[in-house]
């Protein structure tokens, strides 16, 4: 929906929307749902809002459209193709802007074998502090001709299926090693991140890598790997296996190839999500020509247990 409505409220502290199944992957497409209303009450999907505000406005005008939704979640051909971002496999909290604050547990001392009483295991040693998550803006900016911006149709479909998915490349960067601000740690740079290397039978090596996961009292229930990865686990079947046993798996070029990020993601961390988003045309200072076209969504994330995620870095024989 453009623009929050004066009615809207949103608690101080986050709500927490679970994706998915607790034994299953996520369900494709469960998290786009979102109507984008207008006096017409016509559904328009973001670039379509957009397209008919620039439409109605002269080429001299700045245009900013604010969205009360997560732009990157709006991509059309998500609700069709079995492609997971990192930001899949975990869960969404929907947030007030500045209220970020979460209880991290963390531990002091290295991860053993966890025993066959609880007080054997790493767990029942935890220690705990209440943390405050930062914002940090997913931005895509285009350069475009000034001709193509005057054609409403074509504008929208570019918005909607260009712009969106290079938003997930970018929101995959920003989610696995921070943002260029600061505000966002990044799981690949969080304190407390495990990690391990192995050799020969890369799958195998994955497999007690999702077991090394579990020392820590969670459920391995995700996996981030490079596309080269996961397309060889998908030739041999292990991709499949993976599934069957409640892993989802994520790909993307984010990713270094021979390392992958396995981790109880829905329990270990949090996607916020303030539902702050603006889509804006300007001038090109450079060139009477052109326009630009940029795509902002604010997020956070929030790390409850970065000691439930491990790092796997392979090594060739």
């Amino acid at each position: 929906m453009r623009g929050p409505s004066p009615n809207d409220r949103t608690p101080d502290l986050f709500h927490l929307t679970p994706i998915g199944d607790e034994m299953t992957t996520q369900q494709l497409g469960s998290e786009i749902e979102i109507p984008y209303e207008d006096s017409y009450n016509e559904n328009l999907t973001p670039g379509e809002d957009f397209a008919r505000c620039v439409a109605s406005r002269t080429d001299e005008d700045e245009v900013v459209v604010p969205f009360h939704a997560y732009l990157p979640a709006s991509f059309p051909l998500l609700k069709t193709r079995p492609r997971y971002m990192v930001r899949h496999l975990l869960k969404v909290g929907r947030v007030r802007e500045g209220h970020g604050d979460y209880l991290e547990e963390f531990t002091r001392v290295d991860v053993a074998p966890s025993g066959i009483a609880y007080k054997a295991t790493p767990e029942s040693t935890f220690g705990s502090a209440l943390r405050t998550a930062g914002f940090t803006d997913v931005e895509m900016a285009l350069n475009v001709p000034v001709e193509f911006v005057r054609k409403p149709g074509l504008l929208a479909s570019f918005i909607d299926y260009r712009m969106f998915v290079r938003m997930w490349t970018q929101e995959n960067e920003i989610l696995l090693y921070g943002s260029k601000d600061g505000a966002v740690e990044g799981l690949l740079n969080m304190k407390g991140l495990r990690t391990q290397s192995g050799r020969g039978d890369v799958f195998r090596a994955l497999s007690l890598a999702a077991c090394e996961v579990e020392e820590t009292g969670g459920s391995c229930d995700g996996i981030v790997i490079h596309p080269e990865l996961y397309w060889l686990a998908a030739e041999n079947g292990f991709l499949e296996r993976f599934k069957s046993a409640g892993v989802t798996v994520s790909r993307t070029r984010m990713m270094p190839r021979g390392s992958a990020l396995l981790g109880d993601f829905r329990a270990g961390a949090t996607l916020l999500n303030p539902n702050v988003s603006t889509l804006t045309l300007s001038k090109d200072p450079q060139a009477a020509d052109r326009r630009i076209i940029t795509a902002r969504t604010r997020m956070g994330l929030a790390v409850h247990v970065p000691q439930h995620f491990v790092l796997h870095h392979h090594e060739e024989d």
